[in-house]
């Protein structure tokens, strides 16, 4: 309403059809890119950098099928709350971001990767950094969730 408002009504389709296209590609994205960074990451964990990862294996499935199961909980336990299940989502984004960010750090460090395609010492120091902030603002919000809530 913000746009027609300030902008007339001629905008509400134009707005309508953007966050579709928006939720819809941000939904394809999640779908097909959670499952296969989850199977390509498990077999480079078991099987090394340089494996030839399967395009879809087993890993893929199991992780589709999760992540679709988890979502269609976590829909039928907030049906009705938008809020509540926003600040769910904010909260649950908010702690696995420092988990999430520890394995990628981990990932590019391994030894069976070159050490000239691992990153520096200042960009290391610099991810721990990121990391601990990214922590302390998962405890911020947390703690306003708790005293405001």
């Amino acid at each position: 309403d913000l746009f027609s408002e300030t902008l007339g009504a001629w905008t509400r389709p134009v707005i309508l059809m953007a966050v579709v296209a928006t939720m819809f590609s941000t939904t394809l994205a999640v779908v097909d890119g959670f499952p296969r960074a989850i199977a390509r990451s498990l077999h480079t964990i078991r099987n090394g950098v340089d494996a030839t990862a399967p395009k879809t294996d087993r890993c893929y499935w199991a992780a589709l099928v999760v992540l679709a199961a988890a979502t269609t909980l976590v829909l039928a336990f907030f049906v009705g709350n938008l809020t509540t299940m926003v600040d769910f989502a904010t909260l649950l984004a908010f702690t696995t971001a420092p988990v999430l960010g520890y394995l990628n750090l981990r990932a590019v460090t391994l030894q069976h990767v070159a050490m000239e395609m691992q990153p520096g010492k200042f960009l290391q120091v610099f991810s721990w950094f990121g990391l601990a902030l990214m922590g302390m603002v998962a405890l911020l919000f947390l703690a306003s969730l708790v005293l405001t809530g």
